[in-house]
């Protein structure tokens, strides 16, 4: 079945019901990433605002580097 095969269908639900559908349709997603996802990778090191305390104590390339390290599990 399609999805142009499923919108009149949809298209005849009422409001409460079209958001169950979604629920369900986001449970399913979310159950089938679990599964078929690789393994997590370490989480990065916890934030030490003490480390980057003034400009003297570090470089803008140290904050930098500690800000893309930080974002890298953002993305999954």
């Amino acid at each position: 079945m399609t999805i142009n095969e499923l919108l009149p269908s949809v298209a005849t639900l009422s409001h409460a019901e079209k958001l169950r559908l979604v629920q369900t349709i986001l449970q399913q997603l979310a159950q089938e990433e679990r599964t078929s996802a690789p393994p997590v990778r370490p989480t990065a090191e916890r934030f030490d605002p003490l480390r980057f305390y003034g400009a003297a104590h570090c470089s803008r390339q140290d904050v930098d580097r500690y800000l893309a390290s930080a974002r890298e599990g953002w993305n999954e």
